[in-house]
């Protein structure tokens, strides 16, 4: 009989050093690849998918409790990879919390280097979610970072080892303050849909930084520093210039119902196979739709199932107007439009095209529905 394989999730499992813990590399491999495949083919080779090819030598020494920077870095570079995407990998938790809560001294140092390594990687390769401001990026990526980094900052704290909460405290305040900067020079220099980009971005990585604090143990998250890290959106959040403030209060506005997880568009598997098909900002979703309907690297009948999708969306949210936008673009992009697409779909579950809102929708060029978006800024 053949010996048997190692299980591949070992989540049940004792501590770091002695039996493994959470996913296994090569699990977390394939689950990468069923998502974001094209980030192994890009060119030049991004430096998480070089990290990840490496899975099975890093699963070896995750077997044997050994080396577990290199399986830290392993979960990073899943994350890097895939969070932009429609099916992210979920490593958010154990990134955040539980990866730091076994390391100290020197290997608690390290781990945080590692961090700042990965934290500079460039994000474009890997989102459509992302604004350059005076040739600077940002993306919801950096939010990722900040979480990261405050967890490693949380269990610094609690060790009391003031080296590392002098690097981690001075990383994030470094972030914020470039953040804070983008804002300032967005609200002077760029055009609304970059500003609104922008302010939703900021407004997403405060929010990381700030449910990460929430977790540290009362004492700390109660602190001086845990409070400024909680309250940089909030009316109270005065620091930075009240650039957080507005971010926080625009994005709120305007721009939080549109940027949620788009669950149902987790469905349609042919969403996955080209970077090309990421989804951009919400509601900008017109030229997104334009795309799916006229790529030749679709088929009909998965055009189809991409518009069931965006008709699950509105169905839950009928007041979104992002995947009523990408449904205008897909009908503007396809010939004979969504109606001809509808025809492919099995019977009763078109029932979506009827509703008003997309009627409505299908009716409104995007340069009228950009204007009225936009109407509403307050610089």
């Amino acid at each position: 009989m053949p010996p048997k394989s190692p299980r591949r999730d070992a989540s049940k499992r004792g501590g770091t050093g002695r039996k493994p813990v959470g996913i296994a590399p090569t699990l977390l491999l394939e689950q990468v690849k069923s998502t974001a495949h094209w980030a192994f083919a890009l060119d030049p080779p991004l430096p998480s998918a070089e990290v990840l090819l490496k899975a099975q030598e890093i699963e070896k020494r995750w077997c044997k409790g050994e080396d577990p920077e290199s399986y830290f870095v392993c979960l990073l570079a899943a994350h890097f990879t895939t969070v932009a995407t429609f099916v992210p990998t979920d490593v958010d938790v154990r990134i955040r919390q539980h990866a730091w809560a076994a390391l100290s001294g020197k290997v608690l140092a390290s781990a945080v280097d590692r961090v700042e390594e990965v934290a500079r990687w460039d994000v474009r390769p890997v989102s459509a979610r992302y604004v350059v401001v005076d040739g600077d990026v940002l993306a919801g990526h950096q939010g990722e970072w900040l979480s990261v980094m405050a967890g490693a900052l949380g269990r610094a704290l609690s060790l009391s080892d003031a080296a590392v909460v002098e690097r981690c405290t001075a990383w994030i305040e470094a972030e914020l303050a470039r953040e804070a900067r983008l804002v300032t020079l967005a609200r002077k220099e760029s055009d609304d849909a970059q500003l609104l980009s922008l302010v939703t971005t900021v407004a997403h990585n405060l929010g990381d930084l700030s449910r990460v604090v929430d977790t540290w143990s009362p004492s700390h998250a109660a602190s001086e520093l845990g409070l400024r890290y909680q309250r940089l959106g909030h009316e109270d959040g005065a620091r930075f210039g009240g650039s957080f403030v507005f971010a926080g209060e625009l994005n709120k506005l305007l721009m939080a119902k549109e940027n949620h997880r788009f669950l149902p568009l987790r469905v349609p598997r042919a969403l996955r196979r080209e970077r090309a098909f990421l989804l951009p900002f919400g509601p900008y979703f017109y030229e997104w739709g334009r795309r799916i309907g006229q790529t030749k690297l679709l088929e009909n009948q998965e055009r189809a199932e991409v518009l069931l999708a965006l008709l699950r969306v509105h169905e839950r949210r009928t007041d979104e107007l992002g995947c009523l936008r990408a449904i205008t673009g897909l009908h503007a992009g396809f010939e004979g439009g969504i109606d001809k697409l509808a025809r492919l779909l099995p019977a009763g579950q078109n029932v979506g095209m009827h509703l008003p809102g997309v009627r409505v929708a299908l009716r409104v060029a995007e340069k009228d529905f950009l204007s009225k978006f936009h109407s509403a800024i307050t610089r």
